[in-house]
C-alpha cells in the first residue's frame, strides 16, 4: 500500500483498512511505482523510481516481513534469489544483489543512509549508493548492476542496534 499524504496510515491497519497490529507493507512515500508497462518503454505513463523501497514490521509469527531476515543466511539467499512484485500495470522480477543491515540515522549524521536512495538521474548519483550497498552487503551475491537499472529494496526492522533495519536489496530482471 502507499499513502503518500499519511505515510503511517497502514502501520496498524490492514488492506481493508481495519485496525491491526500486523499492518501492512507500505511503499516509501518517495517512490513511484509507475504508470504502464516497460514493454511499451512507459510510453502515456511514467517510468518507475530507480529504487522503490518498501517498509514492512517484523512480526514475530513471520507475518509482513516477519521471516525477511533468512536471507542474512548466504544459502537461504542463493535458493530466494528472486523477488517478486506486481503493480497494477506489471509483474516485476528482481535478483538480489544485497542483503545488508543498517539502521535510521538522525538528520545530521553524516553517513551513507540507504533509505534516502530513490532516484538515480546520474552516473555518480547510482555509484553511490551502489557501491555502499555492496560493500555494506553480508556476502557476495554474483549480481551486478549497473546505471539506468531499477532496485526494490524490502526493509524491515532489525534488533543489531537501536533503530536497526534489515535490508534486501532486488535488482530488476
Amino acid at each position: 500500500m502507499q499513502t503518500p499524504e499519511d505515510e503511517n496510515y497502514y502501520l496498524t491497519r490492514d488492506f481493508y483498512h481495519n485496525e491491526n497490529t500486523n499492518g501492512t507493507l507500505i511503499m516509501d512515500k518517495d517512490s513511484n511505482v509507475g504508470v504502464g508497462v516497460a514493454y511499451n518503454d512507459y510510453s502515456n505513463g511514467k517510468k518507475p523510481s530507480t529504487n522503490l523501497i518498501i517498509h514492512g514490521h517484523t512480526m514475530r509469527n513471520g507475518d509482513m516481513f516477519g521471516s525477511l531476515d533468512l536471507y542474512a543466511d548466504e544459502e537461504y539467499g542463493r535458493s530466494h534469489n528472486i523477488i517478486c512484485f506486481d503493480s497494477l500495470y506489471e509483474e516485476r522480477e528482481y535478483e538480489l544483489p544485497a542483503v545488508f543491515y543498517s539502521q535510521v540515522y538522525n538528520k545530521s549524521d553524516d553517513v551513507f543512509k540507504y533509505y534516502k536512495f530513490f532516484q538515480a538521474d546520474t552516473q555518480e548519483e547510482f555509484d553511490a549508493w551502489y557501491n555502499n550497498i555492496k560493500l555494506m552487503s553480508l556476502y557476495d551475491t554474483g549480481v551486478e548492476a549497473e546505471y539506468g537499472d531499477e532496485f526494490i529494496t524490502l526493509s524491515c526492522c532489525a534488533y543489531h542496534v537501536e533503530d536497526g533495519r534489515f535490508v534486501v536489496v532486488g535488482e530488476k530482471n
